[in-house]
């Protein structure tokens, strides 16, 4: 049978050709997003940056450690780097000459955000060397990068403190790691009195004995750890791996429908060939071989060519998501050997989809009998299998019972509900497809049903007839379309659940004094603002916590769980019922004091109840849940007041105009509070139509890559199984030629069954996408009342004019060459 196999390889390449592409493009795909997922795991590896040059680096510890069970720590990175402890200073000094480091949030007027302070002291530790002018000698002086200005120049730079006037003493070369603005360690200390590293100039192993396991000692590589773009570096590979899991997740999901659903064509197409085989004396077990055997080949050649593939593509995607922001800037893919190890694990793979792919294509193969070869006309078996039944019920209640079990768990559990119930849907509306197939071809024919002319009625009954063909061509189109829309619609939605929820929040407010290009508002603007007459002013600021959640229908007792970081937000309590407004459940909001907290539905946790919380920077406290509100689409489980907020800088500033001021003197004043700042003011409608445009560019962008990947897809199977049977109704057409059908005739009801296969597959689509969208809406009515749904019109009505596109080129060119060769010859011919 081996033998067999591969002659039918060769000899009819092009039959297989749809199932080769489909293999060798998931395969690509897979090595692709394999090198680039092995490119996250080894973290920002560029080398030290900040203190390339320092011998010794010392710094607090980064992670929060928390004892768990059975001997064992809950480590989790900390959302504010701590200090020094300043009684280790003298300690690390003991092994030699120790200079102090700062960080801080420091930009010159008109500079990027992400500009950093640091003292003088430490700038040679990253390679810094001046290129003009002289080193910082007074509090007034500053030393920035070349280009944005020169010696004795004066310029404005805004601090956590607020803005002031500095001169530009010397100017320094630009490095990649960071923008920064040297101060001399007086300024830096006044600024930013928290000590952040220290690097020392003696003997590493002196520097760990003397300050022990108080904080960390890093040399060699590890010194790159401490740069300022680490943390968000390692953060952007997250979001990249997570990305591009979802990524590979769909391609499997996709990849392994197409294979499927082209095996099976072909077995259907093959069927006479097959029953001669049983002729001649094969019995059903050489059967499967022979079909396991072609599909074995067909995904070692595709399996070893998608690699390849995949070698060119990875580094180029790398590249690609660098330049788009979605990744650092400095990320590439580098050859290795992990990378060789994944290429050859996804080449394996290659063959393993195909045989998962032929799987149930084997079991029909098996079930031909000899009697089949006599068969003069190709009739279609039953398209329903029990196994089909079986399956497509089981993936139907399953979407079912996720819609209607979600409103019963608690919120935290939603989203990772919600991105299942679209493949669950796809998967039993696919399997389950033949059984609707007709009543929707006839629906979607009805206006041409009352029609004279023959080729509308036989468009109809082709498609209503061909049922196993049009199932395998309408599959690939609602899975494209379906996920596709799912997951717009889905992302969509929830974006505008937030608007609505913020703007909930905020209605009571009258204006917002949001950061422009800056990390958050400083406090001196904070009090230019409060300062303004006639006005009630709440400043919020972002920031973490840490606790274990209360107990659930899925965890143990409360507060014996695993330590998860929650998003919090600190407000002036009296600001609370006022200008900022909480949905909330159980409790009072306005009693929150410096030894209470507020949570939301997720912690678990009743009015009244103490919970051991971890703020953003380690510190450990204990508070008494004050009040519980509605679990957030925005994902802020927890208020709490200023004195938690740590260092970080306000986020926002949501301003009430008082009974009796003039709104046209507080528009005048808020426009000169900011003027020269990095914020603005704006009326809180503007506010909560822009949201956070970065978040939902970057949504936008992953949602673009796995449309595109669903898309790519849908094409190769939609055109492999249309140009298969275009291919194998040559004598048909030309029974319909010799019968007076004229070429243009021909060409149009060929067209005619693409499309109206390709409207078949859209409608199972709406179909998924519909009961997506209404269990979608039930669940965002317990977060945010009058929260609507986003309906994916635009995408449906491209992704399906893609598919119509596709279906048409696959079924014109075949159809073509069958019209060049004449029709006698074509009925004398064999299949």
């Amino acid at each position: 049978m081996l033998n067999i196999a591969w002659l039918t390889l060769r000899s009819r390449w092009a039959a297989f050709g749809g199932t080769f592409l489909a293999l060798a493009l998931g395969v690509a795909l897979m090595s692709s997003l394999g090198l680039v997922l092995v490119a996250t795991t080894s973290g920002p590896d560029r080398g030290p940056g900040r203190f390339a040059e320092a011998p010794v680096v010392v710094r607090a510890h980064q992670d929060l450690t928390v004892p768990a069970d059975w001997g064992t720590t809950y480590n989790l990175p900390l959302e504010e780097p701590r200090g020094l402890d300043p009684a280790l200073l003298p300690k690390a000094a003991a092994g030699g000459r120790a200079v102090v480091d700062r960080s801080f949030y420091a930009q010159v007027a008109g500079g990027p955000g992400s500009q950093v302070g640091h003292p003088w002291t430490s700038a040679a530790f990253g390679g810094y060397r001046l290129t003009a002018g002289t080193a910082p000698a007074a509090d007034d002086q500053v030393v920035i990068p070349a280009g944005r200005a020169k010696p004795g120049d004066r310029v404005t730079v805004q601090t956590a403190q607020g803005q002031k006037q500095y001169t530009v003493s010397g100017t320094v070369g630009e490095l990649p790691f960071e923008q920064p603005v040297f101060f001399t360690p007086a300024e830096a200390e006044r600024i930013s009195p928290r000590v952040d590293a220290v690097v020392v100039t003696g003997d590493a192993e002196a520097v760990r004995r003397a300050v022990g396991s108080a904080a960390e000692v890093l040399t060699g590589e590890e010194r790159g750890e401490a740069d300022p773009q680490y943390r968000a570096d390692s953060a952007a590979l997250v979001g990249v791996s997570t990305m591009l899991g979802m990524a590979a997740g769909v391609g499997g999901f996709v990849s392994v429908f197409v294979v499927g659903s082209t095996f099976a064509f072909s077995v259907t197409q093959r069927r006479r060939e097959l029953a001669l085989f049983r002729v001649s004396g094969a019995t059903p077990q050489q059967v499967r071989r022979l079909v396991l055997a072609e599909a074995a080949g067909v995904g070692a050649v595709a399996g070893a060519a998608g690699a390849l593939a995949g070698l060119a593509a990875g580094p180029w995607f790398a590249r690609k998501l660098a330049a788009e922001g979605l990744a650092p800037e400095w990320f590439r893919v580098e050859i290795g050997a992990a990378s060789i190890v994944v290429l050859l694990l996804v080449a394996l793979l290659g063959v393993l989809l195909a045989l998962v792919g032929a799987g149930a294509a084997v079991l029909r193969a098996g079930r031909i009998r000899p009697i089949e070869a006599l068969r003069e006309a190709t009739v279609e078996t039953r398209a329903m299998t029990w196994f089909r039944w079986l399956g497509g019920l089981a993936a139907l209640a399953a979407g079912i019972g996720l819609i209607a079990v979600a409103p019963l768990l608690p919120p935290l559990y939603w989203a990772s509900l919600a991105t299942s119930v679209g493949p669950a849907l796809i998967l039993a509306f696919a399997l389950l497809s033949p059984v609707v197939i007709p009543l929707l071809a006839r629906l979607a024919t009805l206006p041409v049903a009352w029609s004279r002319g023959a080729g509308a009625l036989l468009v109809r009954a082709n498609t209503v007839t061909s049922v196993r063909r049009t199932a395998a061509t309408a599959a690939p189109v609602l899975i494209t379309v379906g996920l596709v829309c799912s997951l717009w619609s889905t992302s969509d939605s929830l974006e505008g659940a937030k608007a609505t929820e913020a703007g909930q929040r905020v209605n009571t407010a009258d204006y917002v004094v949001a950061p422009d290009h800056a990390p958050g508002l400083t406090r001196d603007l904070l009090g230019k603002v409060s300062a303004i007459p006639g006005v009630q002013v709440a400043a919020t600021t972002s920031t973490t916590v840490y606790t274990a959640p209360g107990a659930d229908m899925f965890s143990g007792p409360g507060g014996e769980g695993a330590v998860v970081p929650y998003s919090a937000e600190t407000v002036d309590p009296a600001a609370l019922g006022t200008v900022l407004g909480l949905p909330g459940v159980e409790g009072d909001v306005r009693k929150l004091s410096d030894t209470t907290i507020a949570v939301d539905e997720s912690w678990n946790r009743s009015v009244g109840e103490q919970v051991e919380v971890w703020l953003g920077d380690g510190t450990k406290t204990e508070l008494t849940v004050v009040a519980v509100f509605k679990t957030s689409t925005s994902g802020n489980g927890a208020v709490l007041t200023p004195k938690h907020a740590g260092s970080n800088l306000p986020s926002a500033a949501y301003v009430k105009l008082r009974d009796g001021a003039d709104p046209a003197a507080v528009r005048t004043a808020l426009a000169a509070a900011v003027k020269g700042e990095a914020a603005r003011a704006v009326p809180v409608s503007q506010w909560t139509a822009v949201g956070d445009t970065k978040r939902q560019e970057d949504a936008r962008l992953a949602l673009y890559v796995i449309g595109g990947i669903a898309v790519v897809y849908t094409g190769v199977a939609v055109a492999n199984t249309l140009v298969m049977s275009t291919r194998r109704r040559s004598r048909e057409f030309a029974l319909l030629r010799l019968t007076g059908t004229t070429p243009r005739q021909l060409v149009a009801i060929v067209a005619g069954e693409a499309l109206l296969v390709v409207a078949v597959g859209a409608l199972l689509a709406a179909g998924v996408v519909a009961v997506s969208l209404t269990g979608l809406w039930g669940a965002l009515q317990q977060l945010v009342a009058g929260a609507v749904v986003e309906v994916p019109t635009a995408p449906f009505l491209l992704t399906t004019g893609a598919c119509a596109v596709v279906a048409l080129g696959a079924v014109l060119v075949p159809a073509w060459l069958a019209l060049r060769t004449p029709a006698v010859r074509l009925i004398g011919a064999a299949d």
